[in-house]
Parts: structure tokens; sequence; C-alpha cells
């Protein structure tokens, strides 16, 4: 395992020690009502009660699942053999580049932090300008009342705890995975796992969650009122929930392999579950 771990981080050139007392940016949300996101890295977002958006290096999620660069005893000895492989390279690079402005593709560094950031009028922007290769995990905290829109890149990830408010999220290769959310959601991944729990469900907007050809995982509470959706073209769809409508001539429908509509609980905001090759789980939290 260990020489697994530590292929992948030199194939990455990764930095994966953690400190949970280091934020490295933060900036006011004063007149903001939207967050926008946009970092191909590994990206956990939990709720603050400061009216900030703030950045620490690691995964910091109490009650969440490690990542492969969140095991203590493999971080440790990771991190020496790290230190020693790139240690003469990056001195030699941060010698080279002494003098010099570091220049992106994607626009200009103006928080010193390898970030582009914007306000425009009550949205706040922030694009990582840098490359996951460059770029360790981090944590962003925001207020739980926020609405966050993520752009996970080609290969970053997501993992988004206790926001109560509009979630947008879309990934490539990335798994996406939401705990103690309420929606409204949008949640589109080109071929990583979609996972979410639902605290409550917000009768607000409708809730879609596809991916072509990763799962999709939803856990909703047993009381939620709500019209569902279900579709696998090609995988199959598990529910411990009763799907099942009565037609108008009081039959039951036996229902169709690749669609699958219901109610729950008399009907309420729409919920749509899709994948195209993975297997669709729609269960009861527990």
């Amino acid at each position: 395992m260990r020489q697994i771990v530590i292929c992948i981080a030199i194939l990455l050139g990764l930095n994966c020690s953690t400190n949970a007392q280091e934020a490295f940016f933060k900036e006011s949300l004063q007149g903001i009502k939207k967050v926008e996101i946009e970092a191909s890295t590994y990206m956990t977002v939990v709720a603050g009660t400061a009216n900030e958006v703030s950045f620490q290096w690691g995964s910091h999620c109490e009650g969440c699942k490690k990542s492969l660069f969140e095991d203590e005893d493999e971080n440790d000895f990771l991190h020496e053999k790290e230190d020693n492989f790139f240690h003469e390279k990056d001195t030699s690079r941060k010698d080279k580049a002494k003098g010099l402005k570091a220049i992106y593709a994607g626009g200009e560094d103006n928080t010193g932090m390898g970030m582009y950031l914007e306000r425009d009028g009550e949205v706040l922007r922030i694009k990582d300008l840098k490359p996951i290769t460059q770029r360790k995990p981090f944590t962003i905290t925001v207020p739980s009342t926020i609405d966050l829109h993520l752009d996970c890149g080609n290969l970053g990830s997501a993992l988004v705890k206790g926001i109560t408010s509009e979630l947008e999220i879309n990934s490539n290769v990335g798994s996406i995975q939401l705990l103690d959310v309420t929606g409204p959601i949008t949640a589109n991944s080109a071929t990583g796992n979609i996972d979410v729990i639902f605290s409550s469900v917000s009768q607000n907007a409708p809730i879609s969650i596809s991916t072509a050809t990763g799962d999709v995982d939803v856990s909703l509470p047993t009381n939620v009122k709500a019209n569902v959706i279900l579709k696998s073209t090609m995988g199959t769809v598990y529910s411990n929930f009763d799907l099942e409508k009565p037609r108008e001539d009081g039959l039951r429908v036996v229902g169709n392999t690749r669609k699958i509509e219901g109610t729950l609980n008399n009907g309420g905001v729409k919920v749509h579950l899709s994948s195209s090759v993975g297997n669709i789980y729609l269960r009861k939290k527990e």
C-alpha cells in the first residue's frame, strides 16, 4: 500500500502534509450571495459561522471518509520520502524563479496564492490557476446558507458537508460526495460516482443528479415529499422506497427498466437521478 501511495504522489508531485491551523487565504463575503470556485484538485467544503470564505491545506471534515492523502501513518512515511525525492529539484526551481513572476493561462494571480479572485455584484468567483500537479488538497469553509457552485475541472473531486443552500457541482473523472445537505442540487459527473445524504429536502427547486459511467447513491429522509424519476440506461435501479404508482384504472405499474417514476408521501419537489452506465441507489436515510 505504501509503495502505491508513494508512486501516485511522486507522479503528481503533491505535498501531502496537512495543518489544521493553517488558513492560507480568506475573503469577506459582505454583500455576496453566491460563491463560485473552480479548482482541479481534491476540495472539501464545510459549513462555518463567519461571513467569509477561507482556505486551509488538507481535508478537514469531521465524520467524513478519509481520502488517499489523509492516512496519518502513510502521510508521515510518504512525506519523509517525498522530501528526500523533491528537495534538490524544488530548491533548484526556486532559485531559478528568483526575481520572476508566475504567469498563468487562466488569469492573473491577484491573491498571492496562485488564485484569481473576482467580485461581480453579489457573486464571488475564485479560480485556482495551478494544475493538480502543483496543488495539494484543501478545505474551504463558507457559511451554510451561501449558494455554492463548484467546478472540479478534469481531475478534481469534491466533498461538501452541511451546506443548506443551493449547490451546483460539476466534475469530469472525480467523485462528488455531499453530506447533510438540503438542496436544491444540480450535480453532474462524466465518470465519477456521486453520493448524496440529505438532512432534509428543500421544496424550492428541482434536484438533478447525473453521471455518465459512475453510480448515483442518494439517501432521503423517510418523510420527504417528492416526485422521483430514476433512469439508468445500462445499469440497475435499487431502492427501499415504494415507488410504484397506481394507474388510473387502479392497477399498479410494473415499471420501465430504463425509467422509473413515482411519488413519495403524495409528491413534492422533483428529484431526478440518472446514469448512463452505472447503477442508481435510492435509499431511506438511517
